[in-house]
C-alpha cells in the first residue's frame, strides 16, 4: 500500500510512469516472463532503465520479486492487466 492506503497499481502520474511500462507489461503478460536484461535489449533502453520500469511493475503487482537469475514470475492474465490500466 501506498502512502495514501491505496492498493499498488499503475500510478497515472507522467513524471512517476516510464513511458515504455504499458507496452512492457503486455508483452511479458502475453509471454509470460520477465527478466530486465531482455528489456534492455528489447527497447534499447539502458540496465538502470529497465531496471526502474520493472520496479514500477513489481510495485503494481504485475510482476513477482527479484529470483536471482530467473525471470520475474508473471503475476497477472491480459483481461486483468488491462483493465487495471484502464483505472489509470
Amino acid at each position: 500500500m501506498d502512502k495514501n492506503g491505496e492498493s499498488n497499481k499503475l500510478s497515472n502520474d507522467s513524471n512517476a510512469l516510464d513511458p515504455l511500462c504499458e507496452e512492457i507489461a503486455r508483452q511479458f503478460v502475453i509471454e509470460g516472463d520477465l527478466t530486465t536484461i531482455r528489456i534492455a535489449f528489447d527497447y534499447g533502453v539502458g540496465y538502470n532503465r529497465a531496471c526502474r520500469i520493472v520496479e514500477q511493475l513489481e510495485a503494481a503487482g504485475i510482476v513477482g520479486p527479484n529470483r536471482g537469475r530467473k525471470p520475474r514470475e508473471v503475476l497477472v492474465d491480459l483481461p486483468t492487466l488491462e483493465a487495471m490500466l484502464k483505472k489509470n
